[in-house]
């Protein structure tokens, strides 16, 4: 969605559509996705406000990293067995709850949400003793993860490995295949975007020659396998790189040659062109 009549005295979390976060990565992949629909070319204006948004939430990111962790709290007690449409209305709030928190939460305040909702319902129990309410339970669990814009990854690793969802035999692989399909690909796009901020931390670290070997390893990786996660990959390793002072030089250099970004770069510059462009720069003065 463009930004449009955004004004630079906005809100910078508003102009972003994303809580406020001390996760700087979280950041700069939202301004990242959003740079799609407002390139400079296009609307300058839009571009601008878009920016300075980025650049205020990057600032408030840095203090809110300084302050404890927010708690979240849900109430309500352990459902008993009743008929469906009690039980739907005393689950909505919860599951409405980890809507919200996936959409415009952070991800720590997600998974204080989840297990809240788990201890207060005694779910752990509930699929032995409570079967109703353990099915009630998943059926919005798995509405959330597919239905909602956007999930934290680790929230969406916790339901998958909660219920079983793409495991041999799982009553969703027989009822819908296709969306097994889909939570096996965001699983891949997770463990590839876990992976490149464990190669960005090891940069920023000074441990560049682990990094470098570590990247080696991943280009024949499986989990790169899947062209569009590998892309994913890419384009976040490059921006994480442009962001970096100084460039680590030989990484970088590894970097363009295993991906071959000196032929196709096209990915990397429809992702992010500010970061390609500054990417480039840097990798040309060295």
């Amino acid at each position: 969605m463009a930004v449009n009549d955004m004004t630079t005295d906005k809100d910078c979390w508003q102009v972003l559509g994303i809580a406020p976060t001390s996760d700087e990565r979280e950041v700069k992949r939202t301004y990242a996705k959003l740079l799609k629909a407002n390139r400079p070319e296009d609307d300058a204006e839009a571009f601008q406000a878009l920016r300075t948004a980025f650049e205020a939430a990057m600032w408030a990111a840095d203090e809110l990293s300084q302050q404890p962790a927010p708690t979240v709290e849900t109430s309500g007690p352990p459902v008993a067995e009743h008929s469906d449409s009690v039980l739907e209305a005393k689950l909505r709030p919860y599951i409405e709850t980890l809507a919200r928190l996936n959409e415009h939460g952070t991800c720590e305040e997600t998974m204080q949400a989840l297990a809240a909702t788990l201890k207060e319902l005694d779910l752990p129990n509930a699929r032995q003793h409570d079967p109703q309410l353990w099915r009630m339970f998943e059926n919005g669990m798995l509405w959330v993860c597919c239905d909602i814009a956007a999930n934290h990854d680790e929230f969406l690793r916790a339901a998958i490995h909660l219920f079983g969802w793409i495991e041999p035999g799982n009553w969703l692989g027989e009822a819908d295949p296709r969306t097994v399909e889909w939570l096996r690909l965001r699983l891949r796009e997770a463990e590839a975007l876990a992976v490149v901020d464990q190669l960005l931390d090891q940069l920023e670290s000074g441990s560049e020659a682990t990094a470098t070997a570590k990247l080696a390893e991943m280009i024949d990786d499986d989990m790169l396998v899947n062209v569009d996660v590998r892309h994913l990959f890419e384009a976040e390793l490059m921006v994480g790189l442009s962001d970096i002072e100084p460039l680590p030089v030989v990484f970088s250099r590894q970097a363009a040659a295993l991906f071959g970004w000196h032929r196709d770069h096209r990915h990397l510059e429809e992702y992010h062109p500010e970061a390609w462009t500054l990417f480039q720069r840097k990798l040309l003065a060295v």
